[in-house]
C-alpha cells in the first residue's frame, strides 16, 4: 500500500499503567515479532492489545500462533480486536472471526459465528502470581543481555535504509532483501541435496544413578549401543540423510523426582572432544551415510570445572562439525548445575567469540543448527540461529508432560518454525528405565517426538511414549521458495534497531553470575532468579500479587529441562 511504517526506527514500546492492569500495544502484523512482545514485557505489560483487520489468507493460522506465543513468552494476556466486515468502496466484505483473548497457557476465549464481541474473564492476580513464581517468570528467565549484545552488534554492522513510503518502494525493498538473503545463503557445496528423509529417534535411557559404585561411562556405552542399534535398523534407505537423538539419551535425565546432581557428578557423565563416544557415533554416521545430531554433558579443556549441556553435529564422513552449548536451561532455578554461556558470558566470549553461541553449519543437506530442550521457550535462540542462516534446527529435547505449559511448549515449537521459516526437528526421550539395571520402563517423559514444517504445520508426531523411530521428510526447495516470498519470510523484516536497546543487563537473567568458583553454584534454591523477580517488583516492571507465594512455591523443584 501507499503507506509507510516505523521499520528500522527505535521504538519506545510504551506501557500504560492503568487502574486494573499495565497495557501495551502491538498493531496488526507486529504480533509476529517476538522481540516486540518481549520489549513490552520488559516494560511491564500485562495485557498486550493487538488491533487488526484479519483476513483468511495463508497467514491466518500464523497470526493465531504468534498471539499465543507472545502471551506465553511474556506471561501476559493478548487481546485481539478485528472487525467482521469491511466496506470497500460500497462493497461489503466479510472477514473471518478473530476477536479473542489469549492467556499465556490456557485456551483462547474467542468470538463464534457472527458475534461481534467477546467478554472474557481477565484474572490479573493469577497473572501476577505466575510472574513472581520462578518457574513461570519467562521475562525474568530470558538471558536478555546475551541476546542484546548480538542485536547491538547487528545494528552497528547493518544500519537501516530509509523506510519505504509507497507500494512501489515497498516492492523494491522486498526484492532487495530477498536477493540479499539469497546471496548470503549460497552454499560452498554448490548443488545441495534438497529433498531427503530424516529420522528422529525417541529413546528410553538407563539413568546414571547418583553415587554408588556404578561406572557412568559403562551406562553411557550401554545406552549408546542400544540406541544406535535400534536406529541403524531403519537407516539403510539411501534417502535417509539425517538422524537426530534427544536430550539425555546417553545419561538419563539430569534429575528425577527432585534429586539433583552436583557439578562433580555431572563431570563423570560428560564427554569432550576426542572422547570414544565421538568415534563410535562417527563410525555410525559413516556406515549409514547420515548426519547425526545428539546431546550430552560436555567438558572443555579451556574451562576446567565447567560442565556444559551441549549438542553436537557429526557429518556423514564421521567428522565433528560443531558444538552448540545450551543457552536457556534449568540452571537458573538451581536444578541442574551445568554452565550455560550466559553464566560466564565475558569469559566465554573472550574465548570463543559471539558467533560460537549460535553455530550453523553449511552442509551438503542444507544449513543445520542445533538447539536443546528449553531453548525452545526463548524465541531469541531460534531467531539468532536463523539470522546465522539456519534452515533446519535439530532440537534435542526432554520434556516432562506435567499439567503446566504443555500447550505453550508445543505452540512455541510451531511458532519457532513458522516465524523463522525453518524446519524444527524435535527428538524427545520417551521415558526412562526405573534404574540402570532394571528392564522396567517409566513414562514421566512421554515422548511426542515431532517434526514441524517451515510454515508451522505439523508434518507428524509420535503419539505416545516408549522407544520409537520416527521417519520424516525435508524439502529445502519448498523452504527456499517460501523464503523468496517477502510476505511469508518474516525474518526479512526483522530490524534489531527497533528493539535492541531494550535488551539490557537490567532485564532478564543477569550474566556472569557464575564467573567464580565452578564448584560453588550460586543458583541453588532459585536465589538468583528470585532476586531478579524482586528487582522487577521494586522497579515497577512487575506488580506484586495481593496474595504472597509461599517459600515452598518459590523454591519448588521439578525435573529439569
Amino acid at each position: 500500500t501507499d503507506t509507510t511504517s516505523a521499520l528500522g526506527q527505535y521504538a519506545e514500546f510504551s506501557v500504560a499503567n492503568l487502574s486494573f492492569a499495565k497495557v501495551g500495544m502491538l498493531c496488526g502484523e507486529d504480533i509476529h515479532f517476538a522481540q516486540y512482545g518481549r520489549a513490552l514485557a520488559f516494560h511491564g505489560a500485562e495485557i498486550i492489545l493487538n488491533p487488526c483487520i484479519e483476513k483468511s489468507d495463508q497467514q491466518f493460522a500464523h497470526r493465531t500462533m504468534s498471539r499465543f506465543a507472545r502471551a506465553s513468552e511474556s506471561v501476559a494476556y493478548v487481546a485481539v480486536a478485528s472487525p467482521l466486515e469491511l466496506n470497500d468502496n460500497g462493497m461489503k466484505i466479510r472477514l473471518p472471526p478473530a476477536t479473542a483473548l489469549y492467556p499465556w497457557e490456557r485456551e483462547a476465549v474467542a468470538v463464534r459465528g457472527d458475534e461481534t464481541f467477546v467478554v472474557p474473564d481477565i484474572d490479573i492476580q493469577l497473572l501476577r502470581r505466575r510472574r513472581v513464581s520462578p518457574q513461570g517468570s519467562f521475562p525474568a528467565i530470558v538471558r536478555a543481555d546475551v541476546y542484546g549484545r548480538g542485536y547491538m552488534k547487528q545494528v552497528s554492522e547493518c544500519p537501516e535504509n530509509k523506510t519505504p513510503s509507497n507500494r512501489a518502494e515497498w516492492l523494491q525493498e522486498a526484492n532487495k532483501r530477498v536477493a540479499a538473503e539469497s546471496e548470503n545463503a549460497k552454499s560452498k557445496h554448490g548443488a545441495q541435496e534438497e529433498q531427503y528423509d530424516c529420522m528422529l529417534v525417541q529413546t528410553v535411557a538407563r539413568l546414571i544413578p547418583i553415587g554408588g559404585n556404578v561406572d557412568p561411562k559403562e551406562i553411557i556405552y550401554k545406552n549408546l549401543d542400544e540406541h544406535l542399534s535400534s536406529a541403524g535398523s531403519r537407516l539403510s534407505l539411501p534417502t535417509m540423510r539425517l538422524c537426530v537423538f534427544p536430550e539425555f539419551w546417553l545419561t538419563g535425565p539430569g534429575g528425577i523426582g527432585g534429586v539433583q546432581r552436583t557439578v562433580q557428578n555431572l563431570e563423570k557423565m560428560a564427554i569432550s572432544e576426542g572422547d570414544k563416544v565421538f568415534d563410535i557415533i562417527g563410525k555410525f554416521a559413516q556406515e549409514y551415510n547420515v548426519y547425526v545430531a545428539f546431546q550430552n554433558f560436555e567438558i572443555h579443556k579451556k574451562f576446567p570445572g565447567r560442565v556444559f549441556n551441549s549438542a553436537f553435529l557429526i557429518d556423514d564422513s564421521g567428522n565433528h562439525v560443531h558444538t552448540y552449548r545450551k543457552n536457556q536451561c534449568a540452571d537458573v532455578w538451581g536444578l541442574l548445575p551445568d554452565t550455560t554461556p550466559g553464566s560466564i558470558l565475558d569469559q566465554y566470549l573472550d574465548t570463543f567469540g559471539y558467533e560460537a553461541l549460535f553455530p550453523v553449519a553449511d552442509t551438503k543437506i542444507g544449513r543445520l543448527a542445533n538447539m536443546v530442550c528449553f531453548d525452545n521457550m526463548s524465541p531469541e535462540v531460534a531467531g539468532y540461529l536463523r539470522h546465522q542462516g539456519a534452515e533446519v534446527i535439530l532440537h534435542s529435547s526432554s520434556e516432562p508432560h506435567g499439567g503446566e505449559g504443555r500447550r505453550a511448549w508445543d505452540n512455541a515449537r510451531t511458532t519457532r518454525a513458522m516465524e523463522n521459516c525453518v524446519y524444527m526437528l524435535s527428538a524427545m526421550d520417551g521415558g526412562e528405565y526405573k534404574s540402570h539395571d532394571s528392564e522396567h520402563m517409566t513414562f514421566f517423559r512421554r515422548g511426542h517426538t515431532r517434526l514441524v514444517n517451515f510454515d508451522g504445520s505439523l508434518q507428524g508426531t509420535v503419539d505416545g511414549p516408549g522407544p520409537v523411530l520416527f521417519r520424516a521428510n525435508i524439502d529445502l526447495t519448498a523452504l527456499r521458495r517460501a523464503r523468496a516470498n517477502a510476505r511469508t519470510n518474516f525474518q526479512l523484516w526483522d530490524s534489531p534497531a527497533v528493539y535492541a536497546s531494550h535488551y539490557t543487563p537490567e532485564v532478564g537473567f543477569p550474566s556472569n553470575l557464575w564467573a567464580g568458583d565452578p564448584y560453588k553454584n550460586p543458583y541453588v534454591g532459585a536465589v538468583a532468579i528470585t532476586d531478579r523477580i524482586a528487582s522487577y517488583v521494586d522497579k515497577g516492571i512487575y506488580t506484586a500479587p495481593e496474595m504472597k507465594l509461599s517459600e515452598s512455591v518459590k523454591a519448588r523443584s521439578s525435573d529439569v529441562m
